[in-house]
């Protein structure tokens, strides 16, 4: 695939990756409609399928520009071989249809977001694997490991499903909990066939170290949550209880408990921690030091140039990516109105609440442990700009310590060359190396 469908899907089409909300409204309606648009843009009728949408969307999406997105697709992913039925869900807060349509070499995801008059208001489409596109039915779930080393049972956080790792042996032993990074996410913070959190576990609980790890709350309980929430009601609230649920276990030594969290769960696990006195400290995983809505517009400039070519279409998503993003951060300064995109589609009330993270400067605040992970070939979460702007928050720190690995991605993956998406297709497993220094940093300690 080339790499421009990353940036017409998942980009220039931003995903809605808004905090939650109620669903309202007619599913079976809304089913229908999802269906009939895409039966017009299948049949050719771009006039028909526009006199469908409505706000926003009918005034994004013209009949042109709907012609020029949807026949740009069979040259890249081959011709349209099936179209699963829809689902429903919640986007920003409002009822949704999710509708998986499989070419003959790669499957999208449409999505769509509709208003209380039950008209399509919000249009999407994204790349349909990047993670598992549906979440998994309870009955599906993956029996509990047991090892000559570890085992594992079923443990909820609250609401949520949780799995806990428990070495072999009396203890009591050091626990971590595991926070994920942005979007919706499982407790084995499943990327395509690839299950980092998973491997995680298995490597922390082989050396010593219970793991909990747990659904996110975008994950399947995404309608918990309002169009307003803020980091506060995604991962903050959960993280604690997670902590308070493990430190109460007869197993684990409640003096050594911490927080392992992967790239956005790194720019608020300082939040986290300044939260519980108690935890032992903090490891931080391609964590991000800088508002996100300010690393996107670089990650889509990245995977625009990487191959030395930038087409039209390209640098439109740049130049969306670097509107939306100083639209936001003049509002946020009080400098001009709400934007009418926001970046991914986020409500405006998270990223205020996001901006108004400062993670190095609290984190050397607490003066807690810290140890910071970072593969050298992640673009998302840089050696260049987030580490190094760890490095000089965290300068007086007593006690950080930095450790890189020049193969890795921002899963923790191994790879070569230049890094791509695409990778996080292929299986592959978390490097052991980063369990083994995680566990070696907490015997330390």
């Amino acid at each position: 695939m080339k790499r421009a469908l990353l940036l017409l899907l998942a980009l220039l089409l931003a995903l809605p990756a808004s905090p939650g909300g109620a669903a309202v409204g007619d599913d079976a309606a809304n089913l229908r409609s999802a269906g009939q648009f895409l039966d017009r843009l299948v049949a050719g009728d771009y006039s028909g399928a526009h006199a469908l949408l409505d706000g926003p969307a009918r005034e994004d999406y013209p009949p042109d520009k709907l012609k020029d997105t949807w026949e740009a697709l069979p040259p890249r992913l081959g011709p349209l071989v099936l179209r699963r039925p829809g689902r429903t869900d919640r986007l920003g807060g409002r009822p949704g249809v999710l509708v998986r349509l499989e070419f003959e070499e790669k499957a999208v995801e449409a999505r769509f977001r509709f208003n209380r008059r039950g008209r399509i208001d919000g249009l999407w489409l994204v790349p349909a694997d990047l993670r598992v596109p549906l979440p998994p039915a309870p009955v599906d779930a993956p029996p509990p490991v047991s090892t000559a080393l570890f085992s594992e049972r079923d443990f909820p956080v609250g609401d949520l499903g949780g799995t806990l790792s428990l070495p072999r042996g009396a203890g009591p032993f050091p626990a971590v909990v595991l926070v994920h990074g942005s979007g919706p996410a499982d407790r084995d913070g499943s990327v395509g066939p690839n299950k980092p959190f998973l491997d995680l576990a298995y490597g922390l609980a082989e050396r010593g170290v219970v793991v909990l790890r747990y659904d996110k709350r975008t994950w399947l309980r995404a309608s918990t949550l309002s169009p307003e929430a803020t980091a506060e009601d995604v991962q903050v609230r959960d993280a604690l209880r997670a902590v308070r649920l493990l430190r109460a276990l007869r197993e684990v030594d409640d003096r050594r408990v911490y927080v392992v969290a992967h790239s956005l769960g790194g720019y608020i696990a300082p939040r986290i921690a300044a939260r519980d006195d108690e935890l032992g400290g903090l490891v931080l995983l391609a964590g991000l030091a800088r508002p996100m809505y300010e690393a996107i517009p670089e990650q889509i400039r990245y995977l625009a140039q990487r191959d030395g070519l930038v087409t039209e279409l390209e640098r439109a998503s740049m130049e969306e990516a670097g509107r939306q993003r100083d639209e936001l951060a003049a509002h946020l300064r009080g400098e001009a109105p709400a934007p009418r995109r926001t970046p991914l589609g986020i409500p405006v009330a998270y990223w205020r609440d996001h901006a108004g993270t400062r993670p190095a400067q609290e984190a050397l605040a607490l003066g807690k442990p810290m140890l910071l992970l970072q593969g050298e070939r992640d673009y998302q979460v840089t050696v260049d700009t987030d580490l190094r702007l760890w490095r000089e928050g965290l300068a007086g720190h007593p006690d950080a310590r930095f450790i890189t690995y020049p193969a890795l991605n921002h899963f923790f993956l191994p790879g070569a060359g230049p890094p791509n998406p695409e990778e996080y297709r292929r299986e592959s497993r978390v490097d052991p190396q980063v369990a083994a220094d995680i566990a070696a940093w907490i015997g330390q300690h």
